[in-house]
């Protein structure tokens, strides 16, 4: 990523922002003043954060808690996520079936399904199968295609940073194949592509058996039997 200066203001506006929306994500409707405190950022550019984010349709203000409304004066203003403000779409794709989930921002699953696939099916078939798969879960949640604010792919193999698979071998063509690539034609949102041991272990540090778990080794078995790890410090 390279170092960070301050001649790159975009940089650090986005950074700031990540840094205010993870807080906000995580707090029960928080004041500016929770916001300062728990980033350490400066008041004016939390503030400055928070108004983007409300134009992004990210933040909304949050009514004021039956208790501060009976006081005299005006009550603090807080902010809430809005995990309804688009969706996210999860998917898998293993030597026998795509796997696919929608969510809300929030990470609430809102609908899944999964279709077989044969294990010696080529690349074309088995991404035509995923595309299936995508159609069919967003027409029956009724969700709109442009409501998908990012998408995030598991998938077996040494996974490049743009998403190409350089070395795949429990799935015929996968090896070579610009799967990012070939993937970000069907959307107009970001698409990550990672190895599916490694999204397994992020998955579980941050919402299941490794919440709170700095230090973590993800074993995942199968016909290419591969392990994600995080480890902290």
């Amino acid at each position: 990523m390279g170092r960070l200066t301050g001649g790159d203001p975009s940089l650090l506006r986005r950074i700031n922002s990540a840094v205010v929306l993870h807080a906000l994500r995580a707090a029960d409707s928080p004041t500016l003043t929770d916001l300062v405190q728990v980033t350490g950022l400066s008041r004016p550019t939390v503030e400055g954060v928070v108004e983007g984010l409300i134009e992004a349709g990210l933040v909304a203000e949050a009514a004021a808690e039956e208790g501060e409304a009976r006081r005299q004066g005006r009550p603090a203003r807080r902010f809430r996520f809005r995990a309804e403000a688009g969706h996210l779409l999860g998917i898998e794709i293993g030597p026998h079936r795509v796997s696919v989930l929608l969510s809300d921002l929030g990470g609430r699953v809102i609908d899944a399904t999964q279709r077989t696939v044969d294990e010696r099916a080529g690349a074309d078939e088995r991404l035509e199968r995923v595309r299936t798969a995508v159609a069919e879960l967003l027409r029956r949640a009724g969700v709109p295609r442009r409501s998908l604010r990012a998408v995030g792919v598991g998938s077996p193999g040494i996974v490049e940073a743009d998403g190409t698979v350089r070395l795949g071998t429990a799935l015929p063509g996968w090896t070579g194949l610009p799967l990012g690539e070939r993937l970000r034609r069907s959307f107009r949102c970001p698409v990550l592509v990672e190895n599916d041991a490694n999204a397994a272990a992020v998955a579980e540090h941050w919402s299941g058996a490794a919440t709170g778990s700095d230090d973590v080794v993800f074993v995942l078995a199968g016909l290419s039997p591969g392990a994600g790890a995080l480890i902290g410090g």
